[in-house]
């Protein structure tokens, strides 16, 4: 058997991708003849466990926050940021130990990026590092700005989290179109170096989540390849009887994630509102009891449950089960089109002209 070396540029590769230790009579059958693990080598493998920090996000995972634009990508990250680094909880977001933070922001003005530390201002003091890169900061100060498509600003990057050491436990980039100017979307091909820079962060022992934008259909834009490595994927779309006068506001659901499940994986609604010392905080509800009350009121102002499934955008058949269990607990009349006194005093005070108009 003839095993060929590696050439200049793939040991140049390997040197990336491993920070050296290479030798020039190194061959890929090499590789993996020193990598093959017996199941007694599995068993034995002395492996820390991942920590976890908050919710889906864990030591050495990889997820994606999408939704449309302008719909408070960026508040939601802040707020992320700010649970991960002095341990608060975010909606059914459990926090399980503080976590560093490496914000690398793509296109904020520096402006708006020191107004929105007001969400900050009524919160505990920190327990790890928030640190922010800013491309804005970096042009401004005469340097070229973030382009990952270049394996220089990668290696640059790798360069960076290895220096720092512990220092940042969750990196999060926002957003991925503004790091990846004149790359197709669509094109699988050209997002693989960018998924195994992301994924040499991963092995690292980062936590590295991307803010990506939603297309005209509601999903993340670009390959479907893009989400094939993610640990986690979070959707973000505004809720049924949106008005832009409640300012920030919207839904976020799981789509995918394999770390979280039950109650900790529920649909939850995050709006940033007044705090009532003065500046803004964020609140976060359960969406499925506030999506649960919505229904009972429609149903008790005798809207059609087809067109409650329509404007809720769920199922038919949750929207019978709402029902069924409104009239046990004598909220609704025997029929389900209209409310009891007890369901008129608890849910007929809810403006649903906005969700049927």
């Amino acid at each position: 058997m003839i095993a060929q070396t590696l050439s200049e540029e793939q040991l140049n590769e390997f040197d990336r991708m491993n920070g050296g230790g290479r030798t020039t009579t190194d061959t890929f059958y090499d590789f993996l003849v020193r990598c093959v693990l017996s199941e007694d080598d599995l068993k034995n493998l002395e492996m820390k466990p991942n920590k976890k920090y908050l919710g889906p996000i864990c030591e050495g995972t990889m997820g994606e926050i999408f939704g449309p634009r302008g719909i408070g990508k960026t508040w939601l990250r802040d707020a992320i940021a700010y649970c991960l680094t002095r341990k608060l909880n975010l909606g059914p977001f459990i926090s399980n130990e503080p976590a560093g933070v490496l914000i690398v922001d793509g296109e904020m003005s520096l402006n708006l990026l020191k107004d929105r530390r007001i969400l900050s201002e009524h919160l505990p003091a920190t327990i790890k590092p928030l640190d922010i890169i800013s491309n804005e900061y970096l042009y401004c100060s005469g340097n070229p700005v973030i382009n990952l498509s270049d394996p220089l600003w990668r290696d640059a990057f790798l360069e960076l989290i290895k220096e720092t050491s512990s220092r940042w436990d969750v990196i999060i980039f926002d957003n991925l179109s503004s790091f990846l100017p004149g790359i197709k979307e669509n094109d699988q091909e050209s997002w693989a170096p960018i998924n195994g820079f992301f994924l040499q962060l991963k092995w690292m022992g980062k936590a590295v989540i991307f803010i990506h934008h939603a297309g005209k259909s509601g999903d993340q834009r670009g390959t479907s390849g893009r989400e094939d490595q993610l640990d986690f994927v979070l959707k973000l779309t505004l809720p049924a009887g949106h008005d832009p006068a409640d300012g920030c506001k919207f839904d976020a659901m799981l789509t995918k994630s394999r770390s979280l499940t039950g109650a900790e994986a529920a649909p939850f609604t995050f709006e940033i509102v007044e705090h009532e010392n003065g500046g803004l905080t964020w609140a976060v509800t359960n969406q499925r009891e506030s999506r649960k009350e919505i229904i009972i009121a429609l149903l008790g102002n005798g809207v059609s449950q087809k067109s409650i499934s329509d404007l809720m955008r769920v199922d038919k058949a949750y929207v019978c089960r709402t029902r069924t269990a409104a009239i046990k607990q004598k909220l609704l009349n025997d029929s389900g089109t209209g409310f009891t006194a007890i369901g008129s005093l608890k849910y007929g005070g809810f403006d649903v002209e906005k969700y049927v108009s």
